[in-house]
C-alpha cells in the first residue's frame, strides 16, 4: 500500500518542479534551513508560513495541501483548520476538517467540526452537503448552544436553494433562539437580523425588512463599511415604498461613511448607489457630473460594463428630467458596453422607449418596451416588469387595443404566478 506524501514532501516536489533552490524559497521571509527543516518535516509551518511558500510555488494552498499526510497534533490540525477558515481557504481546510471529525477526540467537539466543515461548504455553494452536516449537528443533544447559528446556515442553505419560505422559517427560529440566550452574541445577533431583512425583502415585505435593518444598526456591531452597505439598503427598501424623505436620510449617512473606505471600488459602488438614491433631491446636473466622473474611473481600469451600468443610470436621470437627447445619447452609451441580456439593458431599454415615444416614434417606443420586458422577464425582476408592463399596457389602451392590451396582462399574471412558485411561494 502506498504512503501518502507528507507536506513536506509535497512542498520539496513543487519546488523542484518550479526550479527553485531552498536558499530562493525562503529568501526574505524565513531562513533556508527552516526550509530544509518543513521539506524534511522536522518542522512545521503557520497558517502564513504555508500562504507565503504557496504563493512563491506559484500553487494554491488547496494544491499544496489535497491528499498530505499531516503527521500533526489534533489540537494543531485543528488550529490550521481554523486559521484557513478564517482566511476563506474553505477548499483547503475542508480535508483537515474531515480528517479531525473522523479522528473523534474530546478535545474538539464534533459539532463544532461538522458546523466549519458546514460553513466551508456552503461558502463553496455545496448546499447539500452543508445541509447534511447541519442536519448532524441538529440531530444531537449537545447541539443546543450552537442552535441559533445552525438554524442561521439552514436558513441560508434554503435560500440559495430558492426555498424562501423555509429560509424565513429557520432564520426566524434562529433570532428568537438568539434573543433567549442569556449572553447574546451581538455579531450573530447582527448577520440573523440582516439575513432576515433580506429575505423578507424578497418576498416584498419591504416594511418588516426596514424594521430588522434599523435593529441591526441600532446593535452597533459593524465596521463602516459594512455599516454604509446596510444604510444603503435601507435607503433602497424606503426608496422602493415611496419614502422618500426616510430614503434621503440613509443615502446621506452611507454618503457620509464613504470617505472612511479605503477599498476604492467599493467607495465608487457605494457612491454610484448612494447618487441614484438622493438623484431626486438636488440638482439632477451634478448628479450626472458625479456619476460621470465614476464612469471615467472605471474606463480607465478598463472596466466597461461597470461604466455602461453607469451610463444607463445618467440615461435614466436624464430622461426622468425630460432631457430627452441627452438620454438618448448616454443610453446608446451604454449598449455599446453592455451585453444584449445583461439586466441592466431593460433599464436601457426602458429609457429608449420613453425617448422614441416623446418623438412621435410609438413603432419603436414599443419594440424598446417590449424588449425590456423580455429582459425583465429572463431576469427574474419583478418588480422593474410589473412597472414596464403596465405602462405598456397603458399605451395599448390609450390606442384602443384592447385585446393586446389585455393578452399581455394576462400573460404577466402567468409568468408572476410562475415566478413565485419557484421561490415556493403558492398564492
Amino acid at each position: 500500500m502506498l504512503r501518502m506524501e507528507t507536506l513536506g514532501q509535497r512542498i520539496r516536489g513543487f519546488r523542484l518542479k518550479k526550479g527553485l533552490t531552498q536558499i530562493e524559497l525562503a529568501r526574505g521571509f524565513i531562513t533556508p534551513s527552516m526550509v530544509s527543516q518543513i521539506e524534511s518535516d522536522r518542522a512545521r509551518p503557520s497558517y502564513k508560513v504555508l500562504v507565503e511558500i504557496a504563493s512563491r510555488l506559484d500553487v494554491s494552498l488547496e494544491q499544496l495541501m489535497n491528499g498530505v499526510n499531516f503527521d500533526l497534533e489534533y489540537t494543531s490540525k485543528y488550529k490550521l483548520a481554523i486559521g484557513m477558515v478564517r482566511a476563506k481557504e474553505f477548499g483547503a481546510a475542508i480535508p483537515l476538517l474531515e480528517g479531525l471529525l473522523e479522528a473523534a477526540t474530546p478535545k474538539v467537539s464534533k459539532e463544532n467540526l461538522l458546523m466549519e466543515l458546514a460553513r466551508c461548504q456552503l461558502e463553496l455553494g455545496n448546499v447539500e452537503e452543508a445541509e447534511s452536516k447541519l442536519n448532524q449537528v441538529m440531530d444531537t443533544d449537545q447541539g443546543t448552544t450552537l442552535l441559533p447559528l445552525v438554524l442561521l446556515y439552514l436558513g441560508k442553505v434554503a435560500q440559495v436553494k430558492s426555498e424562501i419560505p423555509i429560509a424565513l422559517f429557520h432564520t426566524k427560529r434562529a433570532l428568537n433562539e438568539v434573543q433567549k440566550a442569556q449572553a447574546i452574541e451581538a455579531d450573530l445577533h447582527v448577520k440573523i437580523l440582516m439575513q432576515l431583512a433580506l429575505l423578507l425583502e424578497k418576498v416584498g415585505k419591504a416594511a418588516e425588512a426596514a424594521k430588522y435593518y434599523e435593529q441591526a444598526l441600532k446593535l452597533d456591531h459593524c465596521s463602516s463599511e459594512e455599516r454604509a452597505k446596510t444604510y444603503l439598503r435601507l435607503a433602497e427598501v424606503y426608496d422602493r415604498q415611496k419614502k422618500y424623505e426616510q430614503a434621503e436620510e440613509y443615502a446621506t449617512k452611507a454618503a457620509i461613511l464613504l470617505g472612511e473606505q479605503s477599498n476604492q471600488k467599493m467607495r465608487q459602488d457605494l457612491q454610484h448607489r448612494s447618487i441614484m438614491l438622493r438623484r431626486g433631491s438636488g440638482d439632477w446636473k451634478e448628479s450626472v457630473q458625479s456619476l460621470l466622473s465614476i464612469a471615467e474611473k472605471y474606463e480607465q481600469n478598463a472596466d466597461s460594463v461597470v461604466a455602461g451600468k453607469m451610463y444607463a443610470d445618467i440615461a435614466q436621470i436624464c430622461r426622468e428630467n425630460k432631457a430627452f437627447d441627452e438620454a438618448l445619447s448616454y443610453a446608446e452609451k451604454a449598449r455599446m458596453s453592455l451585453l444584449d441580456t445583461d439586466p441592466v439593458m431593460g433599464k436601457v431599454h426602458r429609457v429608449l422607449a420613453d425617448v422614441f415615444f416623446h418623438k412621435h416614434d410609438d413603432l419603436k417606443g414599443q419594440k424598446h418596451l417590449d424588449n425590456a420586458i423580455k429582459i425583465y422577464e429572463q431576469q427574474g425582476m419583478t418588480a422593474e416588469l410589473e412597472e414596464v408592463m403596465l405602462a405598456s399596457c397603458r399605451l395599448l389602451n390609450n390606442k384602443g387595443d384592447f385585446q393586446e392590451a389585455y393578452r399581455k396582462l394576462e400573460h404577466y399574471h402567468q409568468h408572476l404566478i410562475q415566478e413565485l412558485g419557484q421561490r415556493g411561494i403558492v398564492l
